[in-house]
């Protein structure tokens, strides 16, 4: 029976060459639109599943409430861990992180400078899983100056050769030995680190004991992250019943002391990936992106199946025939039903080899496209392949389903009769309704598309309060180097290219430095966290920023050295200033007794400008001088002569004497690095989009074949009788156009109503969504779908009459 329905749709295939092939091409890159979105959404949810005890281990965090303000972080005071582990018998062990920042890192004449080497107590691996290649995990970070490296660094600093006791240096001279070498991190696993420095080496000049002081000030100075394995049998609930004890005892004092307090936050490892709104977290994702991304599969799916169905109604009349001699043979309905379903299977299955051979050739360009580092042997784990087989099943029996029990159901004494058509007002309206859904998903795909490219070039041209273009950062690590950054300064501009140079311990996009100060309310001074940035007099006017109260910094003014601070607009109207904030005091850097410390005089306020990226508001932050260190040097160059430009600042970095490679971003790359979800989400959506409107092509251009075809004689007749091209034209291709049109009325306004809220919730600052991108939108989709079913349709208004009448 099997190799009957085989047989009988290969012969099906033969016969319709040119349907069979349009269903094909739509169902093979549905599914394989289907199996790459499957394959990125279970790479998601699977972030740091690996760990054999994930279950158990938790990230501790802090949510600190100072002087009003309300501010959750991913890191913790360095003693947290070690006094969780000491409280709370929940806990069996700790273990704490700390980036090394952008180490320079030395071996022979190689130098590299390495942004994912992190400090790690030796608990790490009773924590975490990690494949050992070399080495083992008991004593690998137990020892100073110790350190651990993934098979990449390994093979980049030491190829071939053994790299157990090898010796890598740091730029401030630190020599660390090789204990031992793990396996590449999956791309899957939400600490991108690439090599571990034991912790213990931070304690140089000083004993465990200090270094994990559980004196009350060491818990307000917040640095690491710190994640706790808990007992089995045990949950976290048992440690949130306790912490206010814990506080009490640990953090009470202080808080009191500066009007603080902090509570706990964690969040389980595998929920780390999406956590979202804390400060010094990792790279995270975002869990609304998969439920889109599994929309776009499902539409693309469901357009794919629209299209099997719509070709198979459409077909009911040639195979009316077929039908009523089966029964009249004495086949039964449900023998029909399986067999329709089994021919829109084997589409499907066939559709789905194809699919596989798609996602293999192209599934490198897709790991470019969204960041990732799948694997097609992915596809061959049980759960994945069983998974993609059964959504492939479904997809055949659910495009298969209607003409299925449609056509089953004709009686073979009307068909053998002659008095059936195929073209019935039942089988017409599911097409309509087929074809009104389909321009209804790809009409929503369009605006969407056009509203996410709008809203991602409003983030690039916005105005930002400052200067963003021409501009070079560069980052000075070395403390000597940092020393005669004065200096260096002024030979740079001695260069006619340079327009300017400034030193300041944040640049725009990147400011995050939230400190305690005391500003003066009323007639007293009251604690506040503000956000801080030191910076040289030159600041405002090289980052192009404007001064509208007040003045700017200035070198004359003996005083601004010492008591001067600029402040935003916002922070004028946060603390009550609106009227005159010139004058107003804000002490600095006082001891908990409130003493010691400056006392700052508003001398000017500038302009809001955005100092983070634009998913955050625009917060209070004050500007003043200071002589610490100041870790960013940016320099205004002009548009000429960019590349000689950069080759003078290397020259002179050289000439100073500087310890480290010569490394420097551009401001505005810099500041397009914090959207790259946005922009890859744009891509994805562009080509999604094109997809979508393909496959919904596909199946016009089948139909309109077929209605060209069953409409033939009719054609012919008319133009017998007089009609035009443009009158046969406009007859037929007026229905489709009336179908787009309600599906563009259908879809407008849901677009409206979803986009509106999800711009809303995912960005702080956005443009207005214009009613001329859903115009364009039933533009294109009305321009493109009229003119795809024009094709066939135009063909036969244009041949001659004659045949169409010699033909019956």
């Amino acid at each position: 029976m099997i190799l009957n329905y085989i047989k009988s749709t290969l012969r099906n295939l033969s016969r319709n060459k040119f349907p069979a092939a349009l269903n094909i091409t739509g169902l093979s890159v549905g599914l394989a639109v289907f199996i790459f979105i499957m394959l990125y959404i279970r790479d998601e949810l699977t972030y740091d599943k690996y760990h054999e005890k994930y279950k158990r281990i938790y990230r501790i965090e802090s949510n600190f409430k100072i002087a009003e303000r309300n501010e959750k972080f991913a890191i913790v005071p360095i003693p947290m861990g070690p006094a969780f582990k000491l409280e709370f018998p929940e806990v069996e062990t700790f273990v704490r992180l700390v980036n090394a920042g952008n180490a320079l890192i030395r071996y022979g004449d190689k130098e590299y400078y390495e942004e994912n080497f992190y400090f790690a107590d030796s608990t790490m691996f009773d924590v975490f899983t990690h494949k050992f290649l070399l080495g083992s995990p008991e004593k690998a970070l137990s020892e100073p100056f110790t350190m651990v490296v993934t098979r990449k660094i390994a093979n980049k600093y030491f190829g071939k050769d053994n790299p157990i006791g090898q010796v890598l240096k740091t730029g401030s001279d630190h020599s660390y030995k090789i204990t031992a070498v793990i396996e590449d991190l999956p791309s899957n696993s939400h600490l991108k680190f690439e090599a571990l420095l034991s912790a213990v080496s931070l304690m140089e000049g000083t004993t465990p004991e200090d270094f994990n002081s559980m004196e009350p000030l060491r818990f307000w100075n917040i640095g690491v992250y710190t994640y706790i394995l808990l007992n089995k049998n045990t949950t976290i609930d048992g440690i949130y019943k306790k912490f206010p004890a814990f506080y009490e005892k640990y953090m009470k004092p202080i808080g009191d002391q500066i009007n603080a307090s902090i509570d706990l936050l964690t969040t389980p490892l595998t929920g780390q990936h999406f956590s979202s709104g804390l400060s010094s977290d990792q790279p995270t994702g975002n869990r609304a992106y998969i439920y889109i991304f599994l929309a776009v599969a499902v539409f693309i799916l469901l357009i794919a199946a629209i299209n099997y169905m719509n070709m198979a109604t459409a077909k009911s009349a040639s195979r009316a025939r077929e039908v009523g001699m089966r029964k009249v043979l004495g086949a039964y309905r449900t023998q029909l039903i399986r067999q329709f379903l089994s021919e829109s299977v084997l589409l499907s299955v066939l559709a789905l080899l194809i699919a596989l051979v798609i996602v293999y050739l192209f599934l490198g360009d897709f790991n470019s496209l969204a960041g990732k580092e799948l694997s097609f042997r992915m596809l061959t784990q049980p759960q994945v392949l069983l998974s993609v087989i059964i959504v492939a099943l479904f997809v055949g029996v659910i495009s298969g389903s209607y003409p299925a029990f449609y056509l089953s159901a004709y009686q073979p004494v009307n068909v053998l009769k002659g008095t059936f058509s195929g073209s019935g007002r039942r089988s017409g309206l599911l097409r309509r309704i087929l074809v009104v859904f389909q321009f209804f998903i790809a009409i929503l795909m369009i605006i969407a598309t056009l509203v996410l490219s709008h809203q991602l070039n409003f983030m690039r041209e916005k105005n930002l309060g400052f200067d963003k273009k021409n501009m070079v950062v560069l980052q000075l690590q070395d403390s000597t180097f940092r020393s005669k950054s004065e200096s260096f300064k002024k030979e740079l501009l001695t260069n006619s290219n340079i327009l300017g140079v400034t030193n300041s311990t944040g640049i725009p996009g990147e400011i995050n430095w939230i400190q305690v100060v005391r500003v003066q309310m009323a007639n007293e001074m009251k604690d506040n966290a503000l956000i801080l940035a030191q910076t040289d007099f030159d600041f405002i006017k090289v980052m192009g920023m404007e001064i509208v109260k007040g003045r700017d910094f200035d070198q004359a003014m003996g005083t601004d050295k010492t008591e001067a601070v600029i402040i935003n607009e916002t922070g004028v109207k946060t603390l009550g200033w609106v009227d005159d904030p010139i004058g107003k005091k804000i002490q600095y850097g006082f001891d908990l007794n409130g003493n010691t410390g400056r006392i700052l005089k508003v001398i000017g306020v500038v302009k809001d400008f955005n100092f983070k990226s634009l998913h955050n508001k625009i917060e209070p932050i004050i500007l003043f001088i200071s002589d610490e260190p100041r870790y960013f040097l940016s320099v205004r160059i002009s548009d000429e002569n960019t590349q000689s430009t950069l080759d003078f600042i290397e020259s002179k970095w050289h000439a100073f004497g500087a310890k480290r490679p010569f490394d420097y971003a551009f401001l505005n790359q810099r500041l397009d690095e914090m959207y790259q979800a946005e922009h890859k989400l744009g891509v994805i959506f562009r080509l999604a989009a094109i997809l979508t409107i393909l496959i919904a092509l596909l199946g016009l251009l089948g139909l309109s074949s077929f209605i060209a075809e069953q409409r033939f004689k009719e054609i012919g007749i008319r133009k017998i009788h007089g009609a035009t091209v443009g009158n046969i034209m406009q007859l037929l291709v007026r229905e489709f156009v009336i179908l787009i049109l309600i599906a563009f009325v259908i879809s407008a306004p849901i677009a409206w109503w979803r986009l509106d809220i999800w711009i809303n919730h995912t960005f702080i600052y956005h443009d207005t969504m214009s009613w001329i991108f859903f115009l364009l939108a039933g533009i294109l989709a009305l321009g493109i779908g009229t003119l795809t079913i024009s094709i066939y349709i135009l063909r036969a208004a244009t041949s001659n009459p004659v045949n169409a009448i010699k033909y019956e």
